[in-house]
């Protein structure tokens, strides 16, 4: 799955220059020039950091136990201003990142982030680009983290979500609940299934009051013609876009993923 690798590289690599820019050294021990020595150093790390919504945190709990290693557990691949900037904060204040620079740092990445978020925002706010309302179907860490960034940030309205990755048991009532803390007091169902035939007959029996917005993988392209529907290849399968060196997490992932999304939506009306 190239398409699945190359992106969980991307924003990976987005997520290590973020905590580098708050003072810290980040270990990482994927991607490029990343390997054997890295791992060797595990030991010595004064914390863990996980972003994810359960992947690797029974990994987390057993360094905790037997190699003395703290870890902060943050659910949600941050995307956008919203939750990138949450995101800082947590982790600069867990490892003893002064308020101040931590601060700072925010104040320059949302400024250049709100730049371009004002130079377009005539089109975010055209309603006939596309309906308030979004579906996510993907693993856990993308369903939760575009679910956010397109609430939080581009005040969209969630129809149910789908969560495709056979989720534990163990972790769902937790997964779910990160889908309940939404801005304006919003909530979004989710739905933990497997099965893209329940998925899509639910899709296509929603009444989506517009031009909706589904984001999936490319088994879902058919379920979105069949409700008129927007739709942005996010997960595997991939079968019509290249990804070699692209993210969504962060400031600038997020700004990627409005292009993607505003994209395809413009590419209708010419």
């Amino acid at each position: 799955m190239p398409y699945q690798d190359e992106f969980w590289l991307g924003n990976l690599r987005e997520l290590e220059k973020l905590v580098t820019e708050l003072g810290l050294t980040p270990n990482t021990i994927f991607g490029y020039k990343r390997g054997l020595s890295n791992v060797k150093r595990i030991p010595t790390a004064e914390f863990n950091l996980l972003v994810s919504p359960w992947v690797g945190l029974n990994n987390m709990k057993k360094m905790e136990q037997k190699l003395g290693i703290p870890y902060l557990h943050y659910p949600t691949l941050p995307i956008g201003a919203f939750e990138t900037s949450k995101f800082l904060r947590e982790v600069g204040g867990f490892a003893g990142v002064p308020k101040e620079k931590i601060e700072k740092l925010i104040a320059e990445k949302e400024a250049y982030y709100y730049y371009y978020i004002e130079r377009y925002a005539d089109l975010f706010l055209e309603t006939r680009v596309m309906s308030k309302q979004f579906t996510v179907v993907s693993d856990a860490q993308y369903a939760l983290g575009i679910t956010k960034f397109l609430v939080n940030d581009l005040g969209l309205f969630p129809a149910k979500q789908f969560v495709v990755d056979d989720t534990p048991r163990e972790f769902r009532d937790a997964v779910r609940s990160c889908f309940k803390e939404l801005n304006f007091g919003i909530e979004a169902e989710v739905s933990f299934e497997t099965d893209g035939y329940k998925i899509h007959n639910e899709i296509r029996a929603h009444d989506y009051h517009g031009y909706p917005l589904i984001l999936g993988g490319y088994w879902e392209k058919e379920a979105a013609k069949q409700t008129d529907a927007h739709f942005l290849n996010v997960s595997w399968p991939v079968n019509e876009r290249l990804v070699m060196n692209s993210y969504y997490a962060g400031y600038d992932g997020g700004l990627k993923l409005i292009e993607d999304i505003y994209s395809v939506a413009k590419t209708r009306f010419n």
